[in-house]
């Protein structure tokens, strides 16, 4: 997979990787197939000699020595058939869990080395979920599939040329109609992946109304608004739908596989006929035309079963490496999973946006359009509009999660562009709306900001300053209690803790510049302003920092030193809360008086 971004990703590569992976699992396999498919052959062949040697002895005594060899043959056939499945079903548990300890980690770095666009694009989402879903056991479902392949075609050629030794015409006819049906069979897995692919979507949907029907953190808002009826009847006409496409699947399968058993039973039947002349003329024996018969008649049975499952495999898998490739040929940040990257001696002196135009990838409207402003270092600004003005887009932009962007960001008078991705991790520390809720302890919740450094005294400074301390003194075992719903002894902490260890975690970094995006949007207007003022008072002192505020709600950017106000795509008014409500018929203006109520007692 080195070389995945450079070329695709194909059955080469696929055999490849699965040799490097797992060499005696996938080794044992191939041979385990080839073993059974020579194994009519062998049956044919044992029955006809034991067949020929009991004739043979017709009307004298028969030794038992005389039929041993092939009785053996016939014995050891039985007992390997037996003892093989057992076997594979090792191999099976004992191959996923190596597979699944290597793909899922290289698949894993891959998602998270992908440039930020595809995160928030529906169908790129869509195409990573499909190829992600149980890697492991897509992977060697389908090494199984090939096997199972290999497999029946050897059996077909090794009967058809003791066959056509009797009657090439016999040969002939396995071959005219065998072909079509393979062919049949594969088109048939073909348009059944496609349905398949349809019906994985929706049942990406409705597990998730599941989980909102019977997880615990919808527990409260389920019982108080009473949807679960509602969700139910999404939840139902989804699934119904997704039941209903695996029906067709099944209905085409059942029907290939039907029509194909019935031909398979009329070609036996004829190939019976078409052996009998040179069973006549003795040009093939009693006892192989009798192993014929029955290995012809194996066959038949294995094929009505097998064909249309093998071609149905192989072209799911087909499909399934196609998405593979795909997802692999995705385009990767660079540097998108290294830690931060210090700079020694670095401060943010100033920021600018110089006419910067942005649009979403597959968007044909602007969210930023011409935007410029200018950022002094040491401060703390607001950045203040409606929603969908595009606050969060510039936190996007200025971190270095999209790069598409037109016009230029400065850093300290240096375009964006030339930092390092790791430079600007460390640079920018950021707590979004949907910040994480961490299943760790309440320590790590905070020092995963900083995964470099080990800092108990600044830890302790946090936790004061963030008036913390309660919450640790009520917990359990203090720092190093467990934090959520994961672990049985897991304490869940009130939504203002949950934000107040984010902004902990944030200011553990130790970050130039720190970004607050709207983490308490989910708060009323009043708790919000209060985090914000803990915030502020936390951050004072702080000289080599600066401070952005984002929110749509007036009450933290009283705070700040200076407010941008954010419409249409670029920055329309810049001041303090004091000169901004100065400002007759401001927009900034008009934004406050509106939400004036939201904060007076």
């Amino acid at each position: 997979m080195k070389d995945s971004k450079k070329r695709a990703y194909n059955f080469l590569t696929f055999l490849g990787d699965m040799t490097k992976i797992i060499p005696f699992h996938a080794e044992y396999l191939l041979l385990a197939a080839l073993v059974n498919a020579f194994l009519p052959t062998a049956q044919t062949l044992a029955i006809a000699e034991f067949v020929n040697r009991v004739e043979g002895t017709y009307g004298g005594a028969l030794e038992v020595h005389m039929v041993l060899a092939p009785l053996m043959i016939l014995l050891g056939i039985v007992i390997f058939k037996q003892m093989i499945p057992s076997a594979t079903n090792l191999i099976d548990a004992s191959a996923q869990n190596r597979l699944k300890a290597v793909l899922r980690n290289r698949f894993m770095r891959k998602q998270a080395a992908l440039q930020y666009r595809y995160i928030e694009d529906n169908q790129s989402c869509a195409l990573i979920y499909r190829v992600c879903e149980k890697v492991e056991n897509r992977f060697w479902t389908g090494y199984r599939t090939v096997c199972n392949g290999i497999e029946l075609v050897v059996k077909c050629v090794a009967l058809m040329s003791i066959v056509m030794q009797a009657s090439v015409l016999s040969g002939g006819a396995i071959l005219l109609v065998s072909v079509p049906l393979f062919y049949l069979a594969y088109r048939t897995g073909k348009q059944n992946y496609v349905l398949q692919k349809d019906a994985v979507e929706v049942k990406r949907r409705y597990q998730y109304l599941a989980r909102i029907l019977s997880d615990r953190d919808h527990a409260k808002e389920r019982t108080m608004f009473g949807y679960s009826g509602q969700i139910a009847k999404e939840y139902d006409s989804l699934s119904d739908y997704a039941n209903q496409r695996e029906a067709v699947i099944l209905k085409k399968r059942y029907a290939n596989m039907k029509s194909g058993s019935l031909t398979m039973v009329v070609l036996a039947v004829i190939i019976m006929l078409l052996l009998l002349p040179a069973l006549g003329s003795g040009k093939l024996s009693n006892g192989l035309y009798v192993g014929l018969v029955t290995s012809v008649l194996n066959l038949v049975q294995g094929m009505s079963w097998n064909l249309s499952g093998i071609m149905q495999g192989a072209a799911d898998l087909n499909a399934y490496l196609k998405d593979v490739s795909v997802f692999l040929g995705m385009e990767e940040k660079a540097e998108a999973i290294v830690e931060p990257r210090k700079i020694p001696g670095f401060r943010v002196e100033t920021i600018e946006f110089r006419k910067v135009s942005f649009r979403y990838p597959g968007r044909e409207e602007y969210v930023l359009k011409d935007c410029s402003l200018a950022l002094q270092g040491d401060k703390c600004y607001a950045v203040v509009g409606r929603n969908g003005a595009g606050k969060s887009t510039l936190t996007k932009l200025l971190t270095g999660l999209y790069e598409e962007y037109e016009g230029q960001i400065l850093i300290n008078g240096r375009n964006l562009r030339e930092y390092r991705y790791g430079e600007l991790k460390w640079m920018f520390s950021v707590v979004f709306q949907d910040f994480a809720r961490y299943a760790l302890s309440f320590r790590d919740n905070i020092s995963v900001g900083n995964v470099n450094e080990e800092n108990e005294r600044l830890l302790g400074r946090i936790i004061e300053k963030l008036e913390l301390e309660p919450c640790v003194q009520e917990l359990p075992w203090g720092l190093d209690s467990k934090l959520g719903k994961l672990d049985k002894d897991g304490v869940d902490l009130s939504g203002g803790q949950w934000q107040k260890l984010a902004i902990a975690r944030l200011l553990y970094s130790q970050a130039p510049v720190n970004i607050l995006d709207e983490p308490t949007a989910a708060l009323d207007p009043k708790s919000e302003a209060k985090v914000y003022e803990t915030f502020r008072r936390a951050t004072m002192g702080a000289e080599d920092s600066l401070t952005i505020l984002i929110t749509h709600r007036l009450g933290a950017a009283r705070m700040a030193d200076e407010i941008l106000v954010l419409d249409q795509g670029r920055i329309m008014e810049q001041g303090t809360h004091k000169a901004l409500t100065g400002v007759e018929n401001g927009l900034y203006r008009e934004m406050f008086e509106s939400q004036r109520c939201w904060y007076e007692a």
